[in-house]
């Protein structure tokens, strides 16, 4: 009888430590540099840009920076998708062919942004998987970076943080986003824009003397195909960073997107940041709901972030995201996004039973 007691106790250890080990949340949600990011008037009368920018790179992605979409299509080829955004401009994503992976935003028949996480397309200057020493060697880095519009000056200023994992660096014409992978101090993504994106954006904290400038209000129907292409994006960054270290893709599922879109919505019109919904519980509880079987599972958050590529950037850069992210025994992912609220499930489907 004891020997009988002391394996239903072995057992319901093992059950318990299978249910919470099984879809295990103890991350901390992400809170993005634009939940703190402050937008100051500059007061100072006859304020002037004195900074020069480099030399503007006379080949690779950053001279698609200003051509027409037309330019775009005679050299790639029509996209993949194109997807809208939240800001007006529409991102035309290349994931296919040549180059590998690319987004390019379009606003009225103008390229205003190129951003790649990809090894092979041309981002000269730099090169993905360069180092953040080769790259403080060979550009002339300020804290500070001004950019104009018109009679108006706007001045971005980066924290330390920024200037080791998110740098911004200025050409004539052309900005620079840097983004450096903390792990292993090398060159992960490069965005390429225009003035009117980097302002629009705001990614950095930012004094202004003139008129400040902002994106258009979005429309609802603008805002719900906005969070679809953004869900879209964060798997799309995702599988290429995995390519990048040697891992499979995941495999996009319609249902375990189902899933990740809800929660980013709920967590939006409930304003909460957490894993656990209030109303629809656990991951384990929303996965059941769904009828999703699997062997593992794992969420990710985040919110206050620009964009898909700053989002997925700042899980890259955090330890215990990177882990679920970079993890080569899950199989399936799903991403949602709602608003500025971005949630990615990722499970390892449970083996079908070989019958004997």
């Amino acid at each position: 009888m004891k020997t009988l007691f002391r394996i239903l106790i072995i057992l319901s250890f093992l059950a318990l430590l299978f249910f919470y080990t099984s879809s295990t949340n103890n991350e901390e949600p992400l809170e993005g540099p634009n939940y703190s990011s402050q937008i100051i008037p500059n007061m100072e009368k006859d304020l002037q840009i004195s900074q020069e920018g480099l030399p503007r790179p006379e080949q690779g992605l950053s001279t698609f920076i200003g051509k027409s979409s037309e330019e775009l299509l005679k050299k790639y080829g029509e996209p993949s998708r194109y997807d809208q955004s939240s800001y007006g401009y529409e991102w035309w994503i290349y994931n296919q062919g040549s180059p590998e992976f690319a987004m390019f935003a379009v606003d009225n028949g103008t390229i205003t942004q190129v951003y790649t996480n990809a090894p092979n397309p041309d981002v000269t200057p730099y090169r993905i998987g360069q180092t953040l020493d080769e790259i403080y060697r060979m550009t002339i880095i300020d804290p500070e970076v001004n950019a104009a519009i018109d009679e108006n000056i706007y001045t971005f200023t980066m924290s330390e943080e920024d200037m080791n994992t998110r740098i911004l660096t200025k050409f004539d014409q052309v900005f620079a986003q840097l983004y450096i992978d903390s792990e292993t101090g090398m060159l992960s993504g490069i965005r390429f824009m225009d003035n009117k994106s980097l302002v629009m954006h705001r990614p950095y904290e930012m004094t202004f003397a003139g008129e400040l400038f902002s994106a258009p209000n979005p429309t609802s129907y603008l805002l719900e195909e906005s969070s679809k292409a953004s869900a879209k994006q964060l798997t799309d960054l995702l599988n290429m960073f995995r390519l990048n270290h040697g891992l499979l893709p995941l495999v996009d599922e319609e249902r375990l997107s189902t899933v990740a879109m809800q929660h980013s919505e709920d967590m939006y019109s409930q304003n909460y940041l957490s894993h656990e919904s209030p109303t629809e519980g656990s991951l384990k509880e929303r996965l059941k709901n769904e009828g999703i079987q699997y062997e593992r599972a794992e969420e990710i958050i985040a919110t206050s972030y620009i964009d898909s590529i700053e989002a997925v950037h700042g899980w890259l850069n955090s330890s215990v995201h990177r882990e679920i992210m970079l993890n080569g025994g899950f199989t399936h992912i799903g991403s949602g996004t709602f608003i500025n609220y971005y949630t990615q499930v990722f499970i390892e489907k449970e083996m079908p039973q070989i019958k004997q």
